[in-house]
């Protein structure tokens, strides 16, 4: 699967203001994601749609995450981003009923993976360790998920 720029994009935005925890301008938002102000207008905007950002009018408005970042998960901005409501893995019909049972049972998974991949656990993620513990999460919800039952 390969991701639109703009779903890119609206990752480090999310991640960004996630990790301010306050009101952001457009212009901060450009200059430390090094993404056009423009571009960044056009994105924040497919966000407030999808209702993960707040915007704030005024001399010291911008944009705030609208949700708790625990509430928010990689796959909300990727599915609001990609325009699908789930993420494709198989575009074209697969003839082989193994193939596509193995590329279907792989689509579930990056999803399951992607909704339990919350951007406060992102927030809080470093580069000793943490990956492996998110990942651990995936897995139990993945097991879970073969059982019956998601867990939260």
């Amino acid at each position: 699967m390969q991701l639109n720029v703009s779903t890119c994009y609206g990752l480090q935005i999310i991640l960004y203001l996630s990790r301010n925890k306050k009101v952001v301008s457009s212009t901060e938002l450009s200059n430390n994601l090094h993404i056009s102000q423009r571009y960044i207008l056009q994105i924040v905007q497919k966000l407030r749609d999808g209702a993960l950002v707040n915007a704030h009018a005024g001399m010291k408005g911008g944009y705030s995450l609208s949700k708790e970042e625990s509430a928010i998960s990689v796959y909300d901005i990727v599915a609001l981003m990609e325009g699908a409501s789930d993420i494709p893995f198989c575009i074209k019909p697969c003839h082989d009923a193994n193939l596509h049972c193995a590329l279907s049972a792989m689509s579930d998974y990056l999803d399951t993976y992607l909704k339990t991949l919350t951007f406060d656990k992102l927030t809080d993620m470093d580069t000793t360790g943490r990956l492996s513990e998110i990942i651990a999460i995936a897995e139990t919800n993945m097991n879970a998920l073969k059982q019956g039952a998601l867990v939260g």
